[in-house]
């Protein structure tokens, strides 16, 4: 507690004195002011009004130029006015502004009086002809009327380049943290943002994202390329803007519900595949009650939310001993408050508490006995604190400064009754069983228990200035935090592993442990200029500096049964990065209308790291060691059966006399991987190029070019082995293609001999490589409908020669990284092969019907790919876990090795249409809206995961997509 406590004084007290630092997703109102004759025309006052501002008025004044720019904007319906002296005033009434967009107003004021008024109503730019950023804009309209399941995450799949982890139907599985893919990057790439405040924890490099409330978003852009010196990563950039109330008392609540009954079974012909029952829904409900108001009138707001959203799942391939399906339920609440303090017409200061709590009981996994295999998590609250201030200096100069901390304490467990007490012999037999050939898992989980605190702060502040014609934007952003792991056991401590019922290995851990990993520095400055050169040209040069620095704190753990007793001192630097990432667009009006841009950008973006680096070498962190095991006596120091008719041979539990020799000789006892001081930091380079076009009121199309190439990456190399330590022979390809497959084995006087050194790879031997296009769309119906979408093709190709660490699991999991391993070479430059372009569509909008109907929609047709994968090969494949007899002399380290070639068959495709109808009730001003949300409406079942692994059970589809569900829903606004 007195910890807590600490922290939260030092996190107040750099609120109060760190600056500056930001990052905040504004728009502007930028044009130019002529006569009736073309020429240009200064000292033109320009008010924008609107009650979005906390000054309720902006203004500018035309320079030499006639140019004038009004910056730093929040969201909103404006009224813009344009007026000299001599001349009749000019009015752009009804100007709907959204987040992240420049929009270009241009005026020609005639000579006259005021009362010769001039006023053009409801019309909005559709085309920003200034910024580069590729953005999408989903506001609350559509938030409530597209089908979704009411989650960012699957609102924000529906933008074309974006790829989902998880998908759902009517909100399956929702309250799992999912995770985007954007242009072959990777989750921790995405940056999710609270008001211009990044909102991430400190796991998986910051690819674990909030649990937010839904009714609390006013509206969320969603930029996927182009991004601007303010972001710090190359994914997607999600900004949520929150809704702060106001003078008006209002609310919005929804409601929603799905039983299993509502669903159809589209098992179909996947029963001839192995599977007996698809994933399906036992029930879901989502209950939602938001309303705010003033608290004392154009002074202090509040909005408040209350949200529960929970659902049980039908496990596809996963049964309870007594053959009733397993399942995977879950249950989050969120309670929310924000409050809005005008301080005076030019300061206001907002703060957000959001507390909630996680609870999944029962985490069931396809392949999983359920109610052994299965764990559950303890319901652990979970909290987001953020104050931000915004200050209008003048009509030129835009001050903000913010913080944040986001809290995630989380604890993995087994399920009742299925963890033993260490070192009695129940312990000993209840070790997790695995048949790496049939895929399944018996007995108990196969990880250790957690217990993690995760908590991660970030301090912002901006200022942006309008100077002629540029207009600058400087800031910084700094991020730490700790991130503490407690495995405190685990069956046996260790995992047996079978091939097709036939005993082959067993997987160690080094439990018990109990690690923490400190977040020094994630610091970046920025400046960032939009340069108007013309009246048609705009540059946007940019420059982040960034500074990464993170260290593995002291601590010991308790010996194990694998493991001594352990003390490791502090260790300092992983890493100590000082990087820049400069950015460059440029945007041209090719039709002076402000209707047609042409865009480019070149950036770089540095990859994203927390304490990635530190957990991989911190000794305390939970590492596994595959051996050897047979289920008989051991000569010692082989894995050669002593042929002793010992009582415990073939008992089906792995004594210590039954396993083989270690790979890796300092297993637990003291560390074996070494970060290079000198390594450098891996990045990305960035090319886009695209035209956007306002084709018809309302109607924009845009097209873009992506190219992306990494660098510098990191590869391990196993300093104590070598490729000639390794002895080859070969073995015929079991696809029975009539390819020989060359085998590595390591030399028995080699195994064990561990010393890992992580550094950069050879470029030419190591790199991601993304070529893509995507076409977007967006509509303003007339009649008040919506529209938007596109279509994606994408290639990505990687390069392994190196043993490079591609991915988040590499990291976190970093015994799964094979080493200087001959083995790891085959295919692994996939330039040499031909990948193909993949290929999908995405549709949503809603539009209003006759007699107060309202029909919504969504729609998406994706190509077959791994769902969930983090692997840059997202292909399906063959692999093949060679067995032990067929190694000369006997195995000394498990092989596992892919038989197909890379791209060469994928899953079939994913086709889905989600469709709603609500009818709108009005009594005085409430108004009502029940509906009902058809999820999957043509019942298809595409296989979202199967087996990969050669075999009986090859092909069997292990995750398919929820059949069609009926959802009855309610909407209540006043």
């Amino acid at each position: 507690m007195r910890r807590h406590i600490a922290h939260g004084v030092a996190f107040i007290s750099l609120v109060c004195c760190f600056l500056p630092a930001a990052a905040s997703a504004q728009s502007q109102i930028t044009g130019i002011v002529t006569d009736a004759s073309g020429a240009v025309l200064p000292g033109v006052t320009v008010e924008a009004s609107s009650p979005a501002l906390i000054e309720k008025m902006r203004t500018a004044v035309t320079d030499a130029e006639g140019r004038y720019a009004i910056p730093a904007l929040r969201p909103g319906t404006y009224k813009v006015t344009f007026s000299l002296p001599g001349f009749s005033p000019f009015v752009r009434d009804g100007m709907a502004l959204v987040s992240d967009f420049t929009a270009t107003v241009n005026a020609e004021l005639r000579v006259g009086g005021l009362e010769e008024t001039v006023t053009v109503s409801g019309e909005s730019p559709t085309v920003d002809v200034q910024s580069t950023q590729r953005t999408t804009v989903l506001d609350r309209e559509l938030l409530d009327a597209v089908p979704t399941g009411r989650t960012f995450f699957a609102a924000v799949a529906l933008v074309p380049g974006v790829t989902v982890s998880e998908p759902n139907v009517g909100g399956a599985k929702t309250s799992i943290n999912q995770r985007l893919y954007v242009h072959g990057g990777q989750p921790k790439d995405t940056t999710t943002d609270l008001d211009g405040m990044r909102v991430i924890t400190m796991s998986d490099g910051g690819g674990d994202q909030a649990d937010h409330n839904e009714a609390m978003t006013a509206e969320m852009t969603v930029q996927t390329s182009g991004l601007s010196a303010e972001v710090a990563r190359g994914g997607a950039h999600i900004n949520f803007i929150p809704k702060e109330g106001g003078n008006t008392f209002s609310s919005t609540n929804y409601f929603g519900y799905s039983t299993g009954g509502w669903q159809s079974n589209n098992l179909g012909d996947l029963l001839s595949r192995g599977l007996s029952r698809p994933d399906a829904t036992d029930y879901i409900y989502f209950a939602n009650v938001a309303g705010g108001g003033p608290i004392k009138r154009n002074a202090l707001w509040f909005y408040a939310s209350y949200q529960d959203n929970a659902n049980q799942n039908i496990v596809a391939n996963s049964f309870y001993r007594d053959g009733t399906p397993g399942t995977f339920d879950q249950r989050l609440t969120n309670r929310s408050v924000r409050l809005t303090w005008q301080v005076s017409p030019k300061n206001k200061i907002s703060g957000l508490v959001d507390d909630n709590d996680k609870m999944i009981d029962h985490e069931g996994i396809s392949g999983y006995t359920a109610g052994e295999a299965e764990n559950g998590r303890v319901p652990r609250r979970k909290r987001i604190l953020a104050i931000k201030w915004t200050s209008t200096v003048s009509n030129k100069l835009l001050f903000e400064a913010g913080a944040l901390e986001h809290a995630y304490d989380a604890e993995r467990k087994y399920q009742p009754g299925i963890l033993k007490v260490r070192g009695t012999p129940e312990w000993y037999a209840s070790a997790a069983r695995n048949d790496i050939t049939l895929g399944t898992w018996t007995t108990s989980h196969r990880r250790p228990m957690l217990d993690t605190y995760n908590h991660h702060r970030f301090v912002t502040s901006s200022v942006t200035y309008v100077a002629g014609p540029h207009t600058f934007k400087a800031g910084g952003q700094w991020g730490f935090g700790e991130l503490g792991q407690n495995y405190p056991t685990i069956n046996a401590d260790l995992n047996q592993r079978y091939r097709n019922g036939v005993p082959d290995s067993v997987q160690v851990f080094n439990t018990p442990t109990f690690n923490v990993n400190r977040l020094n520095a994630d610091l970046g400055f920025y400046v960032q200029d939009a340069w108007h050169v013309t009246d048609r040209l705009t540059l946007s040069p940019g420059l982040r500096f960034e500074y990464l620095n993170a260290q593995m704190v002291a601590g010991s753990s308790p010996a194990g049964r694998f493991v001594p007793a352990r003390d490791f001192p502090a260790i300092s630097n992983l890493p100590n990065w000082f990087n820049l990432a400069p950015r460059f667009g440029v945007a041209y009006d090719l039709t002076g209308d402000a209707k047609t841009a042409l865009k480019g950008t070149v950036n770089k973006y540095n990859r994203s790291f927390l304490v990635d680096l530190a957990g991989q070498y911190n000794p305390l962190n939970q590492v596994t060691d595959t051996r050897n095991w047979r289920d008989c006596d051991y000569i010692p120091g082989t894995s050669t059966c002593s042929g002793l008719a010992l009582r415990t041979n073939g008992d089906d539990i792995a004594q210590d006399n039954e396993i083989g020799p270690s790979n890796n000789k300092l297993f637990g006892a003291a560390p074996n991987r070494h970060f290079d001081p000198d390594s450098k930091r891996p990045y990305d380079i960035e090319y886009t190029l695209g035209v956007e076009r306002e084709v018809a009121r309302g109607l924009s199309v845009g097209i873009t070019w992506i190219r992306k190439d990494s660098y510098d990456l990191q590869q391990t190399i196993n300093r104590a082995v070598n490729e000639s330590d390794y002895t080859s022979f070969q073995v015929p390809n079991p696809l029975l293609n009539g390819e020989m497959l060359t085998i590595y084995n390591l030399n028995p006087n080699k195994q064990g001999q561990v010393d890992l050194l992580d550094t950069t790879a050879d470029g030419s031997k190591a790199g991601l490589h993304f070529n893509g296009f995507d076409v977007n769309f967006s509509a303003r119906l007339p009649g008040g409908g919506n529209l938007f979408g596109g279509w994606a093709a994408a290639k990505l190709v990687h390069v392994n020669c190196q043993y490079v660490l591609f991915t988040d699991i590499d990291l976190y999991y970093p015994w799964l990284t094979i080493a200087s391993d001959p083995n790891a070479r085959r295919n692994c430059d996939q330039t040499q092969l031909d990948i193909p372009y993949r290929h999908g569509f995405k549709l949503a909008g809603n539009y209003p019907l006759p007699l107060g109907l309202m029909v919504g929609m969504s729609a998406v047709s994706l190509p077959g790919s791994l769902i969930g994968s983090a692997i840059a090969d997202q292909s399906l494949s063959t692999n093949w876990n060679v067995p032990a007899n067929l190694f000369p002399g006997g195995r000394t380290q498990t092989v596992n090795v892919r038989l197909d070639e890379p791209g060469s068959q994928w899953l079939e495709r994913w086709n889905q249409l989600d469709l709603n109808l609500r009818r709108v009730f009005r009594v005085g001003r409430t108004q009502f809206e029940p509906g009902v949300d058809v999820y999957n409406v043509f019942n298809t079942n595409p296989v979202l995961t199967e087996n990969q692994q050669f075999g009986s059970s090859l092909g069997t589809p292990m995750r398919v997509l929820q059949g069609r569900l009926m959802r009855l829903t309610t909407q209540i606004r006043f």
